[in-house]
């Protein structure tokens, strides 16, 4: 007879509790994941996508993906600590995320809700089953504050959000903390209401200034950093409106147009072998067009984040960082929490089973 099996389950209102609305510890834990990307410590597959349809279906019917992940970080223990301030993963785990986007205009429901699965590392039985909603939302945000942290030009000042959602409001909190000198943050939407509401609900959240952007020009020209955060099916970045020294951050697909890239003094991805997979990220769609060659793509942010690749050249070069996010982030992050959870004494644990059935 099998032992019994036990794991702990965390409810989203558990993971506020264990602090998964810290955007600062939310940072340190995409920088960690970046830093073991860098460093070849992960073990990242391609993830696989349902869709109904081609690639941008996904922002008309919807998607299921599946982002399995390992990560280490033993051999770099020391490293991270002094560099980062968090210690090791050395585990897997699985985030499991459909998306519909309808779901908040049709059902009041968000567009996307996630589960990561953390597996102890030496059985691979589950010891953490959790919400992934929040963690999915916040390490999305961290990782335009990393790829700011490492690309941005000394001294940027303004930052513009496109977009006034959940993401919109992490993309505003990663970068805000990452860099102290943001002053001013542009907010744009079509929607001017959505947007009024953004800025009330986070003008307490940041230490900068709030400002509703009036139109695509207004809220593009003057940024230092820019991050697309739409559900936009077509493209309304205008490269002449891009400022020297931009860092222009595409957590979105259909923002700006491919051939814009041509406009770049330096393009770098998350994972490059993971955006040609998935077939939909605008740096993939310039290459594949013929905008760009492939060689245009300098690496990923990893290697700068190691010290491997050198970052920015110089005040006035324009940089895209085009993310396809990674599973890697969502297992550091939800491992951030996991183990605040187990501290705390936060969660309920519960059986996978009692007694082994067969």
């Amino acid at each position: 007879m099998y032992n019994k099996v036990e794991f702990l389950y965390l409810s989203q209102d558990d993971c506020v509790k264990a602090g998964g609305l810290d955007m600062k510890g939310a940072l340190k834990a995409t920088e960690r994941s970046f830093f073991l990307h860098g460093k070849g410590d992960f073990i990242l597959p391609p993830k696989p996508v349902i869709r109904w349809g081609g690639e941008d279906s996904e922002e008309t019917i919807g998607r299921i993906m599946s982002m399995p992940a390992w990560l280490g970080g033993s051999a770099y223990k020391d490293e991270l600590e002094a560099k980062i301030g968090i210690g090791p993963v050395n585990t897997s785990g699985i985030k499991f995320i459909p998306s519909k986007p309808w779901n908040p205009a049709k059902y009041n429901l968000p567009r996307a809700n996630a589960i990561e699965i953390i597996v102890d590392p030496e059985t691979l039985m589950p010891q953490a089953i959790m919400d992934a909603t929040l963690v999915s939302a916040m390490r999305t945000g961290a990782a335009s504050g990393v790829a700011a942290k490492y690309l941005a030009k000394p001294g940027a000042k303004t930052l513009t959000v496109f977009g006034s959602s959940v993401i919109g409001k992490t993309q505003l909190l990663g970068v805000a903390n990452a860099l102290a000198g943001i002053e001013r943050a542009k907010v744009y939407s079509p929607n001017a209401e959505h947007v009024k509401a953004f800025v009330e609900e986070m003008k307490g959240k940041v230490d900068v200034e709030l400002v509703a952007a009036t139109s695509y020009e207004d809220a593009q020209r003057g940024a230092d950093v820019i991050c697309t955060a739409t559900m936009a099916k077509s493209p309304y970045i205008v490269p002449e409106w891009w400022d020297e020294g931009v860092t222009h951050i595409e957590t979105s697909f259909w923002d700006t147009p491919p051939e814009a890239l041509k406009y770049m003094g330096k393009i770098f991805a998350d994972d490059w072998g993971q955006v040609k997979h998935h077939g939909a990220d605008v740096s993939w769609r310039a290459v594949r067009d013929g905008f760009i060659p492939e060689t245009a793509i300098c690496g990923n942010l990893g290697q700068v984040v190691t010290g491997e690749l050198p970052g920015r050249g110089g005040s006035k070069e324009k940089i895209f960082f085009n993310p396809i996010g990674m599973g890697i982030h969502d297992l550091s992050e939800a491992f951030r929490v996991f183990e605040s959870a187990k501290a705390q004494g936060i969660g309920r644990v519960l059986p996978l089973w009692d007694s082994y059935a067969l």
